[in-house]
């Protein structure tokens, strides 16, 4: 009797030994972010692909531009091909977060929220947040003459999260292209200063005589390349890459202000 209940006992346990195995590789799954289903070869980039000269696309619908450039770079240093995911700036990190993205580029500034999300590169940009206001006698000149006055930034950006912190006793306007573009908003007087990327605000005050910048920036700004923190080593590596590309002068953004 003994040795048949001894014969049962092992049968049962080989037949739950395929279940165990299953159960424990989906646990390594849901640990490391589906590691062992993603492409070793191929690095998943999420833009917008809409900010010019940062990123743009052609006609073909080829993203171009100096962060596709930089990525084909750090993609010969990694020896992985790049696979690009267009969408909205505010999906980049729910796409990281949902495993549909490995990284994200997109002049992405870091922020301490962002970074509770995902994990985030070496900065490979240093510039400001800036404030794109009129010419004129009655027209702000200052930070501090933005109290009260109608500011607009782009919703779920750094710009927004600057114009929160440093202009509370503003009239916020956050919002998206949809509500038209920001610098038609600042031209017809509908906004009174527009906050935004430097680099963006001094494209569009050589473009409108009737615009300036502001001398004093309202943050400093930081891009860098959201990554999956789930990715083992991927933060490392992308690191390594930029260090490699600035070591040899093909990192002109970094040099850029």
């Amino acid at each position: 009797m003994e040795r048949r209940n001894e014969r049962q006992r092992l049968r049962s346990s080989a037949a739950t030994l395929p279940l165990i195995r299953t159960l424990l590789a989906l646990c390594v799954v849901g640990t490391f972010g589906c590691q062992s289903l993603r492409d070793p070869h191929v690095l998943r980039v999420g833009s917008d692909l809409a900010n010019p000269p940062f990123a743009f696309v052609d006609d073909a619908g080829e993203p171009l531009g100096k962060e596709p450039e930089m990525m084909r770079g750090l993609a010969r240093e990694l020896h992985m091909d790049l696979e690009w995911h267009r969408m909205e700036f505010a999906e980049l990190l729910d796409a990281i977060e949902a495993g549909e993205i490995d990284v994200a580029c997109a002049t992405m500034g870091i922020t301490a929220e962002r970074a509770r999300r995902v994990g985030f590169s070496n900065p490979y940009f240093e510039t400001s947040i800036a404030v794109l206001v009129r010419h004129g006698a009655s027209e702000p000149t200052s930070i501090d003459d933005l109290t009260h006055l109608r500011v607009a930034a782009a919703r779920g950006t750094t710009s927004e999260f600057a114009v929160r912190e440093v202009l509370p006793d503003a009239t916020w306007h956050f919002g998206a292209e949809k509500d038209g573009p920001v610098v038609e908003r600042l031209l017809t007087s509908v906004i009174d200063a527009a906050v935004m990327d430097g680099p963006n605000a001094a494209a569009l005050a050589k473009e409108h005589a009737s615009l300036r910048v502001l001398p004093e920036p309202l943050a400093a700004e930081r891009y860098a390349i959201a990554i999956d923190p789930t990715y083992r080593g991927l933060v490392e590596r992308i690191n390594l890459a930029l260090a490699q590309l600035r070591g040899r002068g093909e990192l002109p953004l970094v040099e850029a202000k």
